[in-house]
């Protein structure tokens, strides 16, 4: 038996399971089950044909998109055209659940402001942070691994929190500014370790 191909795992994975919405689309286009059956078939050629089909974000819309285009293209060929079939497909705007420009952009823009609050961070509070939040890692682990006791990991996620939700709050400047130098939490870490 000959091993799958990327292209092959990725349309199985990511094409196939939405089959019976792409023949109720082309159905909807077509008005005919053959000529839907093709539609469909001739769209899945033309996607197994493209180059970038592992840069394709969300399948199922590209399919949907292209069962559209030709469709068109099969009204533009042929020499005489039902209007109705010219209405059903100016109607049939699918939606798209991608995230519009401006969510990707705010998305963007607020991990470029996580990062620069997670670089302004007093080091040891990021550290424990990261580990925590981002790593998911235990605190009883974390605590170990920074030879501190547990309370001290939680009062330094505790004040992390509290920095980066400063960081991102309202005000918007997303500036971190601290109310003490970073040796006096060391300080006071030190302290409650002892």
């Amino acid at each position: 038996m000959t091993a799958l191909r990327p292209i092959d795992r990725w349309f199985i994975d990511e094409v196939l399971p939405h089959e019976a919405r792409f023949m109720k689309v082309a159905r909807r286009l077509e008005r005919d089950i053959d000529a839907a059956n093709d539609l469909v078939q001739e769209a899945y050629v033309r996607l197994y044909a493209m180059d970038g089909w592992a840069s394709i974000t969300s399948p199922s819309h590209y399919v949907l998109r292209m069962l559209r285009n030709i469709s068109i293209e099969r009204l533009r060929r042929s020499k005489i055209i039902a209007f109705q079939r010219i209405s059903d497909i100016d109607d049939s705007n699918f939606v798209d659940d991608a995230p519009c420009q401006f969510r990707v952009a705010a998305g963007k823009e607020l991990v470029a402001r996580i990062g620069d609050a997670l670089a302004a961070m007093p080091e040891r509070c990021r550290t424990v942070l990261v580990r925590r939040r981002f790593d998911n890692q235990p605190p009883r682990e974390i605590a170990r691994e920074l030879g501190i006791s547990l309370s001290t990991m939680e009062k330094r996620l505790a004040r992390a929190v509290v920095l980066l939700s400063r960081a991102l709050g309202p005000e918007g400047s997303g500036a971190l500014v601290f109310d003490e130098p970073e040796e006096d939490i060391a300080y006071r870490d030190d302290a409650t370790n002892g």
